[in-house]
């Protein structure tokens, strides 16, 4: 078999080259999986509202209906998703999650966006039942504005590549494999990682898939070869 895992590509739909990396990844590199599992923040803002896709997303979540129809999928959210909701979820024929346990070939798999592994108070609440209700009431329009409007203050900002937010990771991840899982596989924080470990006889593997965008990074499991950090060639754009 073969699972393909990705993240971070924090569309907003006014940036076409962006818009068209994704497109080419989501069809060449997914056409033969198996599995695929979007591991969040695939969308600067997502908040599922019944009947109502964000326009500028239309043409990415109708390709990854193509991509469920054919095979299993999950999206695990991320600190940009907000609930993607049942209509997102009947609409693509993909699961929405927080978090997930799989099992490949025997192996199990943990999966999570890892917003939460620097424990922020704010995480808790922009992800409360409170503010989902706000969004709920405020109606889709109104939300995208004000979430478009924070971006747009937020942008820029550069994230230097960090020691320190490496070795957090890849102690978190340390701890779920104590606990019994062969793999885990997170995103977040925008630094590609991979790390394979022997323990009693087996290979256990941390991977953290980077950002898609800047650094063309993603997941790959294949049946005998196991867990590779793969680079996506653009150029075949």
């Amino acid at each position: 078999m073969k699972a393909v895992f990705f993240s971070d590509a924090h569309l907003a739909g006014d940036d076409a080259a962006r818009v068209e990396t994704l497109k080419g990844f989501i069809k060449r590199v997914t056409e033969d999986a198996d599995l695929v599992v979007v591991l969040g923040d695939l969308f600067e803002f997502y908040h599922g509202y019944e009947g109502y896709i964000y326009p500028p997303y239309r043409e990415i979540v109708d390709l990854l209906r193509d991509v469920a129809s054919g095979r299993s999928a999950y999206f695990v959210e991320g600190n940009h998703e907000f609930g993607m909701g049942r209509f997102f979820e009947s609409y693509t024929g993909i699961r929405c999650v927080t978090t997930l346990s799989l099992n490949l070939d025997d192996k199990r798999v943990f999966l999570s966006h890892g917003d939460t592994v620097p424990r922020w108070h704010v995480h808790r609440l922009l992800k409360s039942r409170f503010v989902y209700a706000v969004m709920d009431h405020i109606g889709p329009e109104r939300t995208w504005r004000i979430a478009m409007v924070v971006r747009r203050l937020l942008s820029g900002r550069p994230r230097p590549r960090s020691e320190k937010v490496l070795a957090l990771y890849r102690k978190y991840g340390g701890k779920k494999l104590a606990e019994g899982y062969d793999a885990v596989i997170l995103a977040h924080s925008h630094l590609e990682d991979l790390e394979k470990y022997e323990s009693n006889g087996a290979e256990k593997t941390y991977m953290n898939t980077g950002n898609l965008i800047a650094s063309y990074t993603y997941g790959e499991y294949i049946t005998g070869k196991g867990f590779a950090l793969k680079t996506y060639d653009r150029r075949e754009l």
